[in-house]
């Protein structure tokens, strides 16, 4: 094959361009100083360009600097020899995002069958699979109302937090939130307020807990705080997961407001440690449930709550 730097195309493969043109994929090729030296169409409109004006530019020419060094990286690689096969994201400058995935594959020279001298490009947009792909998992791992994590997912989380706890020695919380007399309230005002409610006491305790911190809704006003990596030292942990329960348990008393309601609830809430793999998700759970009923029972009327 002839070397990377004569930018027209001889007339015996026109028809292979013609098909190129017409296949649907990103295909282009770069020399061995990653300059395009052809693409098809659909790689010419995805970068706003010419066949002549995309004559030996670079990646510089068309992406942000992060994106650039991205590709710099993959781009050396293919040119030591390697064939790449890669997820990337790339941000375009009119602000749209697009995730291909991307194979390139060396182009030996035909005389010197270990010299690289290019680069061949084949990027397929993968952007609309992606996005589908995050809104089911979304869907899957998320309660539709309060949009907190649901219980399967927590249950998962937790199993896998039990493995890492496990490998780092680090001591870890389970709080179980129980709201009280909350049949009562969705009795007297009904449903509409007793949703407005759960939302509400979801958001105040997004803002208490951390981001790292697995929060869900496991049941109708059941929710459940997973605390990760707390410290080696049992009573400071236990001392942490406390102090955080007290301040979920303090958001939940503030007084919600909601169209003519004006409601103070409160929170039963059971709190558990945990340390490597010597209980299961499940166990660890319910002791949490078992801690946050017995002190739901010294309420009064506690069989209405």
């Amino acid at each position: 094959m002839a070397e990377l730097t004569n930018t027209k195309l001889p007339v015996h493969i026109a028809e292979l361009k013609f098909a190129l043109d017409n296949v649907p994929a990103y295909v282009y090729i770069k020399n061995e100083l990653s300059h395009y030296v052809y693409a098809n169409k659909l790689t010419l409109s995805l970068l706003a360009c010419t066949e002549q004006e995309l004559q030996f530019k670079s990646d510089k020419d068309f992406f942000a600097l992060n994106d650039v060094k991205k590709l710099a990286k993959i781009d050396s690689r293919v040119i030591k020899g390697e064939r790449t096969r890669e997820e990337v994201e790339l941000n375009f400058p009119d602000g749209n995002k697009y995730i291909f995935w991307e194979v390139k594959t060396p182009i030996f020279c035909d005389t010197e069958p270990n010299k690289v001298i290019g680069i061949l490009g084949i990027s397929t947009d993968i952007t609309e699979r992606k996005q589908l792909e995050k809104q089911l998992l979304y869907d899957a791992s998320t309660d539709p109302l309060t949009k907190l994590l649901n219980r399967r997912y927590f249950y998962s989380r937790l199993s896998l937090a039990l493995q890492v706890s496990k490998q780092d020695l680090n001591y870890g919380a389970v709080i179980f939130i129980d709201l009280n007399k909350f049949k009562e309230l969705n009795d007297q005002y009904g449903h509409l307020i007793g949703d407005a409610y759960l939302i509400e006491v979801a958001n105040r305790m997004k803002a208490v807990v951390r981001d790292k911190d697995c929060l869900a809704r496991i049941g109708g006003d059941e929710f459940v705080i997973m605390l990760e990596r707390l410290g080696r030292d049992e009573q400071a942990a236990k001392k942490n997961a406390h102090r955080v329960a007290d301040k979920l348990q303090s958001a939940i008393e503030t007084q919600f407001i909601y169209q003519n309601v004006n409601y103070f609830g409160s929170a039963s809430v059971g709190v558990t440690m945990f340390f490597g793999t010597q209980k299961s998700a499940n166990e660890i759970v319910a002791q949490a449930d078992q801690k946050m009923y017995l002190i739901k029972r010294t309420l009064p009327h506690h069989a209405n709550c």
